[in-house]
């Protein structure tokens, strides 16, 4: 199990010049404009704060393995250099490590997130979808005001997808 264990003895992050760095051609991410907005504005709020991933095996010298996306944003932004942290590997494993790096990020406590305030979750990109679906969060700013249950007609017709506060209840139509 170690032989394929990867270490990076005295790991450092140095600053390299963007036109050094070559997206990978095979990377499969990619971003929604709204994905590439909110990333545009934490990179524009706090700055590069999570170093590229590159290769720095000789015959894959400076091919981007994980950070595709902040490298476009931060040429968009007018960066001339980035944060780079590098490793040294075979193609094969530089793939693979790039998949690990955009598949395994874990998921949502959706109970820890109901302690954010809902404005934050919108700013870093959740929407109401997410937020009624998970914590019953952000119905307000669905264009959802409140309902008088006395004003319901007697037969309704509730289409899929649509979404009635009731009280202090909100009501989602699903199959």
């Amino acid at each position: 199990m170690t032989k394929n264990l990867i270490v990076i003895p005295d790991p450092k992050i140095v600053m390299v010049p963007i036109g050094d760095l070559k997206p990978a051609k095979y990377n499969p991410r990619k971003l929604s404009k709204k994905q590439e907005s909110v990333l545009e504005a934490s990179i524009r709020d706090f700055g590069f704060v999570d170093p590229i991933v590159v290769n720095g095996n000789a015959k894959r010298m400076n091919v981007v393995i994980g950070g595709h996306q902040r490298l476009k944003i931060a040429g968009k932004l007018g960066h001339l250099k980035i944060p780079v942290v590098y490793v040294d590997l075979d193609e094969k494993r530089e793939r693979e490590l790039n998949l690990r790096l955009n598949k395994n990020m874990g998921e949502f406590d959706w109970d820890l997130l109901k302690g954010f305030d809902v404005d934050l979750l919108k700013l870093v990109g959740f929407d109401d979808a997410d937020l009624l679906k998970n914590i019953g969060l952000g119905a307000e700013s669905a264009g959802m005001g409140e309902t008088d249950p006395g004003s319901l007609p007697k037969k309704p017709k509730a289409k899929r997808g649509e979404i009635y506060r009731l009280g202090e209840h909100v009501l989602m139509c699903g199959d």
